[in-house]
């Protein structure tokens, strides 16, 4: 070894060192700004899901936060809506504003000299949302309108309003009591009369809700308790083509009172297996009425209610999400003169991440209505595969077909609903979206009145901040 080598690997080491020390201690500022960046950011909307710090290795190795989603749940920062920041809570108002054309706006068919009737109609709809940020105890409060204005049938105007509100109370980590309060007016579509009596306005309907419980989950283990209040009442109308006939919905005014336990059991991280039983009690105000006589034929559909699912929710790395439950269901009338029903009960939602700009998604579901208008039960099977593109980051694609069977108890009787649509959003901004969809509606019955074919073409333009 030469006298210089030492001296020169000294020098090799002490520059190497001072290297090392001013990377860390540039990656400490860096790291610093960052999670300041991402406390400042925590109190928008969107910065809620940005609060790690950057890693260069996610260039190659994960992917986007934002892509671990289906399509249409993506919240990117740039087009995100930013919310002000009031006290401890952040307020997201909204404006949308839309145009459509009905070519059947009464859902009606062709037979029994029923003339098809087409119209042009403009909905406003303001909204907004006002949310908790960083509270231990969060809450949430919602509240929507929609002004709905014919060009010709006006006669179909109408105003429909939501209230909504809720959260829950942290008592110990791992005990929480969740609470909702709802009320709604709306009124009845006229595609969803089933009777197929037509009132010369659109009915309203009021809802209130109300659900309060207790979720215990001291490990992989949870236990959720609830109790809900359901208050639903009809407006009564005249017949469109006789003023002087009644079409009496007051009869379908009910109170359900129900009891919910859930058990689940996470058997791995973001998978877990759930078992849930609700007991309910549904009493309505007054017996049928019988549009044929005009009468009411002192038959209450007072019943007793029961519902049982078993199932797993997975999310299995952000590509597949599934809530997959199968059960039965039951409803047991008080009054002889109605037959009890009881049927397979399914809720399912599955959305796969086939790309990560491609969402495939599958909506099943079973259950047992309750109308006062058909004196029998009927059970509803229901299924709609959907799928959304992102075709860019501010532009989406969406298309969807649905299948929709009641059936009928103890009478002939069978509707098959076939509807199938589709839409694009174009975000340019935060501040505003575009949005067009195209839907076509189709309702086979045995009940040859009860058949119809619709088509809607609407065009949106929302505002929001």
């Amino acid at each position: 070894m030469s006298w210089y080598a030492v001296p020169f690997k000294r020098s090799s080491a002490h520059i190497f060192l001072g290297l090392f020390c001013s990377s860390l201690l540039s990656f400490g500022v860096v790291q610093n700004a960052h999670a300041q960046d991402a406390n400042a950011e925590y109190a928008t909307l969107e910065g809620a899901g940005y609060q790690g710090v950057f890693d260069v290795r996610s260039i190659e190795r994960e992917p986007d936060p934002e892509t671990m989603v289906p399509v249409d749940e993506r919240q990117f920062p740039d087009f995100a809506p930013k919310g002000m920041i009031v006290g401890n809570f952040i307020v997201l108002p909204r404006l949308t504003t839309s145009s459509t054309y009905n070519d059947n706006i009464f859902a009606s068919s062709d037979t029994n000299n029923n003339d098809e009737v087409s119209d042009v109609y403009a909905t406003l709809a303001p909204a907004i949302t006002i949310e908790t940020i960083k509270n231990r105890h969060p809450f949430g409060l919602t509240a929507s309108a929609e002004v709905i204005r014919y060009l010709e049938e006006t006669d179909e105007d109408r105003e429909n309003f939501l209230v909504s509100a809720g959260g829950f109370f942290e008592a110990k980590h791992d005990l929480i009591l969740p609470y909702s309060v709802t009320y709604e007016r709306s009124h009845q579509g006229r595609a969803d009369n089933i009777s197929r009596v037509f009132t010369e306005n659109p009915l309203e309907i009021r809802e209130f809700e109300a659900e309060g419980g207790v979720s215990y989950k001291p490990n992989r283990l949870g236990l959720k308790l609830l109790g809900r209040y359901i208050d639903k009442e009809y407006e009564d109308g005249v017949s469109l083509r006789d003023p002087t006939f009644r079409v009496v919905r007051s009869d379908s005014n009910f109170d359900t009172l129900e009891g919910e336990i859930e058990v689940t059991y996470d058997f791995h991280a973001n998978h877990s297996a759930f078992i849930r039983g609700t007991l309910g009690r549904t009493e309505f105000d007054s017996s049928i009425f019988d549009d044929n006589t005009q009468t009411s034929t002192g038959i209450f559909r007072d019943s007793d209610n029961a519902r049982v699912l078993a199932g797993i929710v997975t999310n299995y790395k952000g590509i597949l999400f599934s809530d997959i439950g199968v059960g039965y269901s039951s409803v047991d009338y008080d009054s002889d003169q109605i037959s009890d029903v009881g049927n397979l009960a399914i809720d399912a939602t599955l959305d796969w991440n086939v790309t990560r700009l491609t969402t495939l998604g599958l909506n099943l579901g079973r259950s047992i209505v309750q109308d006062n208008e058909i004196r029998q039960g009927i059970v509803q099977t229901q299924g709609t595969v959907s799928i959304d593109h992102e075709l860019k980051r501010n532009l989406l694609l969406s298309g969807y077909i649905t299948y929709l069977n009641r059936d009928f108890d103890e009478i002939s009787r069978e509707d098959d609903l076939y509807r199938a649509g589709l839409g694009v959003v174009y975000k340019p901004s935060p501040y505003f979206n575009i949005s067009g969809e195209i839907v076509h509606a189709n309702q086979d019955s045995s009940s040859e009145a009860n058949s119809f074919d619709q088509n809607l073409f609407i065009v949106r333009l929302t505002g929001q901040y």
